[in-house]
């Protein structure tokens, strides 16, 4: 079904990304979201199922990220149906991902992308936010860090800073309320080593909500007690 929508996702990608696909990245993107539509019958994938709005609320609006992200090992937390990870892995397949999510059903969904798009060096993880944050594999150990949809900005910061490195970037895709979350966000920010570099405001056009990415950088080593056990950051968020 997507091939068919081959021109319109070149269209959108050089027109707010910026940059040109190849055929191979744009039949990638047209399997995933035959693939995406075919799962979503079955397991709750996502409530966007007309082509159209995939392509820009999916697809685009995880492929701006490219140009923030920093370094080469990238971290999608609670990735959902592969947003932004697959996209951007499509775009950079230089980029090792990992794509963490607590749910095993969505992540079943996501190797059998993996397998169908022959995607090399991305793997898919199977945890609570807190946990990854707390395994020795993976904290301290990614440049870029994103979180789509997953939670407040003062939660997602105790989610996503134990895992970055020093000097790493976590990119926080946020909506109309960015001011009032960075508000509630500044004891969390002191307290497990972030700090604001800016904020990148966009728009993908009529239909689509006004967005925008905080760029948050790491400055010093997350406190080793965060992230606290599963459920607590969400239960009673710093502030």
């Amino acid at each position: 079904m997507f091939l068919q929508y081959a021109s319109f996702i070149q269209e959108l990608t050089h027109t707010h990304v910026k940059e040109e696909l190849s055929d191979l990245q744009v039949g990638q993107l047209c399997q995933f979201g035959d693939l995406l539509l075919d799962w979503n019958q079955r397991v709750n994938l996502t409530r966007i199922t007309d082509p159209h709005e995939v392509i820009l609320k999916h697809f685009i609006d995880s492929m701006v990220l490219s140009k923030f992200i920093s370094g080469g090992s990238f971290a999608d937390l609670g990735t959902g149906a592969g947003f932004p990870g697959v996209p951007l892995k499509i775009l950079r397949p230089e980029l090792d991902i990992v794509l963490m999510d607590s749910l095993k059903k969505r992540l079943d969904f996501l190797d059998v992308v993996i397998k169908t798009l022959s995607l090399k060096g991305v793997k898919t993880v199977h945890a609570r936010a807190e946990d990854f944050g707390r395994d020795i594999h993976y904290r301290g150990q990614f440049d870029t860090v994103s979180a789509r949809a997953m939670a407040r900005l003062p939660v997602l910061l105790e989610y996503t800073l134990p895992v970055l490195k020093i000097n790493g970037l976590f990119l926080a895709l946020k909506g109309s309320q960015v001011d009032d979350e960075l508000l509630e966000s500044q004891k969390a920010l002191n307290l497990l080593g972030g700090k604001v570099e800016r904020i990148e405001h966009y728009n993908l056009g009529e239909g689509a909500e006004h967005r925008a990415v905080v760029l948050i950088s790491k400055t010093k080593e997350t406190p080793s007690q965060y992230p606290r056990q599963a459920g607590t950051p969400s239960k009673v968020p710093i502030g």
